[in-house]
């Protein structure tokens, strides 16, 4: 029986202690400044996106972590169904045993979303195991807590990992759960890492703190579409305005500015950005997502979509963005 180790996707580095542990981040940590930033580089530790794959005919996952008390689990698909969903949370030892499958299944284990965690060991131990590389597009995905999904059942169940599973994508999440504020270590990250198609959800982190106003917001999303732009010339962007919030879409915020007024700045910074002459940027309404009563149902927060939600906002935002990335320009 062999035993391979996981090759981790979805980071910007992994931190080795002299204890053997794994740590992750998926930021680099150049341009962030304590206490400034101390939110965003608690959330870059986090896991989103981060997940490992493998060709096996039959065997077990072993998976020894330690994560936050209330973190997300793992979940660990096989030929893209959830076979196991098991605890992130304290100190866990998981041997999982991977059942029936067809010869040279595909298995991945995706690491929780949501909390702080650290890996001694994930192997997968069995018959003809061996790492599978992914080959698809390469996508960072930017955004808030919509695109960490914390609320998400679990991290296979994000919509940024459905969609990338449905398209076959490579996935580099960058969801920042109340941190998506434009961060210079953010245009940096993601000017450093390769990418064939990104997208950039923008707006309600800074609604909800008023980070900028009518005076500063629009700027500042072009400085930032700009910048990348520029690491990244004929990359398609997307740039997916607010979803809906309905108890603030007209309720000013403590900058003067309703969920409705950031929305719409962020389609005019994309609108402007073509007219200058880059067709490879397009907005994608975040308004049409949801319709309101859905948006009633499905935010029972009024904020965060649930589970259902994710899935809805995975198969809406999943065509429209397939659309973007492959466009003949």
């Amino acid at each position: 029986m062999d035993s391979v180790d996981a090759r981790w996707a979805g980071a910007f580095e992994i931190v080795h202690d002299t204890d053997g542990w794994q740590q992750f981040r998926r930021l680099d940590g150049a341009l962030l400044i304590p206490p400034a930033t101390d939110g965003l580089a608690e959330r870059a530790k986090m896991c989103a996106g981060i997940h490992a794959s493998w060709k096996v005919t039959a065997g077990r996952l072993v998976i020894e972590a330690e994560g936050q008390d209330d973190g997300s689990p793992f979940d660990v698909l096989v030929n893209g169904v959830l076979r196991h969903r098991v605890s992130g949370a304290g100190r866990v030892s998981h041997d999982l045993d991977l059942g029936d499958m067809p010869p040279h299944s595909t298995v991945q284990l995706w690491l929780p979303q949501y909390g702080a965690l650290r890996v001694l060991e994930v192997s997968l131990k069995g018959e003809d195991v061996a790492v599978a590389t992914e080959t698809g597009k390469r996508w960072i995905a930017y955004g808030s807590s919509i695109t960490q999904c914390r609320q998400a059942d679990g991290p296979s169940e994000a919509w940024p990992a459905l969609v990338a599973r449905q398209y076959g994508w490579q996935l580099q999440s960058l969801g920042f759960g109340g941190e998506c504020q434009l961060d210079p270590a953010v245009e940096s990250t993601i000017s450093q890492l390769p990418a064939d198609f990104i997208s950039l959800c923008l707006g309600i982190n800074t609604y909800n703190v008023a980070a900028f106003s009518g005076r500063t917001f629009a700027s500042q999303v072009l400085g930032f579409v700009s910048n990348i732009r520029r690491a990244h010339p004929g990359v398609p962007i997307a740039v997916i305005s607010p979803v809906l919030s309905l108890p603030r879409e007209e309720a000013p915020n403590s900058a003067g500015w309703t969920l409705s007024d950031y929305r719409n700045a962020v389609a005019e910074v994309v609108r402007a950005v073509r007219e200058r002459g880059d067709h490879r940027i397009q907005l994608v309404d975040g308004g049409g997502v949801f319709t309101p009563p859905e948006s009633a149902a499905l935010m029972p927060d009024t904020l965060h979509p649930n589970n259902d939600g994710y899935r809805l906002m995975a198969a809406r935002l999943g065509p429209q963005l397939a659309a973007i990335a492959n466009a003949q320009h």
